[in-house]
């Protein structure tokens, strides 16, 4: 697994088919909007039928998104809260991202399948989004 981090913050947590484990293992924070967990099972375990309890007051602020690279190539470019591009990594096959703070960018050098997961519900992009402006090599606002 590799952090993205800044100023100490974790802005995502990239996962690899190499940090599956014998068992289940959860490596987001338990305050986090997404719970991010891999399970490696023995044949024949069983997990008991169950249901999840309803929260009323369960209150998200923050959008998290989870990205699995199906087949292709992602290139994610990671931004702090100012708006500063400050790691850009690349996501393969079997790679996924859980991006837990800040902004990002994507460029799909060819073509790309992913499954992307977020909470909803989707209010429309001028309410749940703001643009970064294009940065210029100096990593500063055109």
């Amino acid at each position: 697994m590799r952090e993205v981090r800044q100023n100490g913050d974790i802005y995502a947590l990239v996962v690899t088919p190499e940090d599956f484990r014998p068992g289940c293992r959860f490596f987001s924070a338990p305050e986090w909007p997404l719970q991010l967990g891999m399970l490696t099972s023995t044949q024949g375990h069983e997990i008991s039928p169950h249901l999840h309890l309803k929260h009323e007051g369960r209150l998200v602020q923050s959008t998290q998104e989870f990205l699995l690279v199906v087949s292709g190539r992602m290139e994610i470019d990671f931004y702090d809260e100012s708006a500063r591009c400050f790691y850009t990594d690349t996501i393969l096959p079997g790679e996924a991202v859980l991006q837990v703070k800040g902004g990002h960018g994507f460029r799909f050098p060819e073509v790309t399948r992913l499954i992307e997961i977020k909470q909803g519900p989707y209010l429309g992009k001028e309410k749940d989004k703001v643009a970064i402006p294009e940065m210029n090599a100096n990593n500063d606002p055109v």
